[in-house]
């Protein structure tokens, strides 16, 4: 088993992308009280998303870019969609693997709904 099966999360991390992107709504986003790395207590909203089972705690960078898609105020975030991708970036003098946002690229399409007419046809005219 690997470790990410052993020790399942309740956030999003880039491996669970698997390496594809991935267009999400968002269900909610509250502030939470998360403890950093050191083990303090910190401010972070919260992206939880519609279908999901993870969460994506945010930083300042996918803040931004949430804010830039969505609008700065996270009381309107419910029901817009984004796209999280995974790609990598400096941490530490590290280079890490992290989830990242931007505007989906191709929103996949409606599925089509059939509308019933309102107004019966008949194919009888009559002629006077």
């Amino acid at each position: 088993m690997k470790r990410d099966e052993v020790f399942p999360g309740r956030y999003l991390k880039a491996s669970d992308l698997k390496g594809k992107p991935c267009i999400v709504e968002i269900d909610h986003a509250p502030l939470e009280t998360l403890k950093n790395t050191k083990g303090e207590e910190q401010q972070k909203i919260v992206l939880y998303f519609v279908g999901a089972k993870k969460a994506l705690p945010l930083n300042m960078t996918n803040f931004d870019a949430v804010a830039d898609i969505c609008g700065d105020d996270t009381e309107f975030w419910p029901g817009q969609k984004i796209e999280l991708y995974p790609t990598t970036t400096q941490m530490g003098g590290k280079t890490v693997d992290c989830v990242r946002i931007r505007k989906p690229r191709e929103l996949p399409p409606a599925s089509p709904k059939r509308v019933k007419p309102e107004v019966e046809f008949d194919d009888e005219i009559p002629f006077n």
